[in-house]
């Protein structure tokens, strides 16, 4: 997988595993090792820390962000600015985000995690969908049943578009957690004469759609057995922004995700997904050993040519050009000049490169 793909590694990964600590489970094992198991399995070369939501929603209502450059791209933190001469780039330094990832993959899990993992369950435990829904659609006023899913959506959008905008920008505000910084941001919205909340806000408007769509479906039978952890199900979405590919076998995310989808990213099972990757290593293991010891970079450098490989074909939507950039004659690379070009300073710990894979993300 992290040959082909590019991962998302969300700040809820860590919180949702982290929580595993605090389980009583009927085996052998502790939660450490469950939790160990876990970390083993995380994707670590290519696999980067994305922004907690709430840090990125935060950074758009101070004008700090702009959802329309992220074109399925992790939202990594510790950006700066800077310019040498003409040329201009961004400097990462290590983020709280990339330090819990290098402590995560080697299986440290600080005393403050397992807090953090207390705190976690605490609170999925306290979620009370009733009062959520009750408090929500009284505020909205009555809205239809929906159907379906789909339909759910649909409404959620027309609640976006038809209700007034400054009542909406103050009570989107409120549910998502950001009271205290109502009036800076109606008063910011007023002062650029009042425009579409999509256009000025378009992540406040993805966050605030989710649950307007959730607190919809859950009086109805149209989601079965609603569990507090959809909850956190839920909270998965706020990051498909930042990706190109989400994969989940999570059932509820194969009913919900699709509905949340641009044209350019893509909805896969996580069994279907497994299951390509079990054949990609079948592929590549048959080759002949002097051509497996030049390594993956060069003898998996492009996934295979057959489109019956779920990853060729996703490769084929997203990264269109790569067939012909394969046929193209190989050059020497110059790895610092790559990172100049692209203003991005080398992690000395984890490389951190423009790839060219997919983004993936899921569960």
């Amino acid at each position: 997988m992290d040959n082909f793909y590019m991962s998302t590694i969300t700040p809820l990964f860590f919180v949702e595993c982290l929580a595993d600590l605090e389980k009583q489970i009927s085996s052998t094992s502790t939660p450490e090792q469950l939790v160990g198991s876990l970390a083993d399995r995380t994707p670590e070369s290519q696999s980067y820390p994305n922004v907690h939501h709430m840090a990125v929603l935060n950074a758009e209502l101070r004008r700090q962000f702009d959802l329309t450059t992220v074109h399925g791209r992790v939202a990594l933190a510790g950006g700066t600015p800077v310019q040498l001469g003409d040329q201009k780039g961004l400097v990462f330094q290590r983020s709280k985000e990339a330090e819990a990832l290098d402590r995560w993959t080697e299986r440290h899990f600080l005393e403050v995690e397992r807090n953090i993992a207390k705190a976690w369950r605490r609170s999925l435990n306290g979620v009370n969908f009733d009062a959520m829904v009750e408090a929500v659609m009284g505020a909205l006023g009555h809205w239809r049943k929906p159907r379906t899913l789909a339909d759910a959506k649909q409404i959620a959008d027309i609640i976006i578009d038809h209700m007034d905008p400054e009542w909406l920008l103050r009570f989107g505000l409120d549910l998502l957690g950001v009271p205290e910084a109502t009036d800076r941001v109606v008063g910011e919205w007023i002062s650029r004469r009042r425009p579409s909340l999509r256009d000025h806000v378009p992540y406040f408007v993805f966050m605030l759609t989710i649950n307007i769509f959730f607190c919809l479906v859950l009086p109805t039978q149209l989601l079965r057995n609603v569990k507090a952890s959809h909850q956190v199900d839920l909270a998965y979405l706020y990051y498909l922004p930042f990706c190109s590919v989400f994969t989940s076998k999570d059932n509820f995310h194969a009913q919900v995700v699709p509905l949340f989808l641009g044209p350019n990213q893509t909805f896969v099972n996580g069994i279907e997904f497994k299951e390509d990757l079990k054949r990609l290593n079948a592929y590549y293991s048959a080759l002949q050993d002097d051509l497996l010891k030049t390594g993956l970079v060069n003898f998996a450098a492009y996934p295979p040519d057959d489109t019956t490989f779920l990853t060729t074909r996703l490769w084929d939507k997203h990264l269109p050009r790569w067939r012909s950039i394969r046929s193209e004659p190989k050059r020497e690379r110059d790895p610092e000049s790559d990172n100049r070009r692209a203003g991005v300073v080398a992690n000395p710990r984890r490389e951190v490169r423009n790839s060219r894979k997919p983004v993936r993300h899921g569960g």
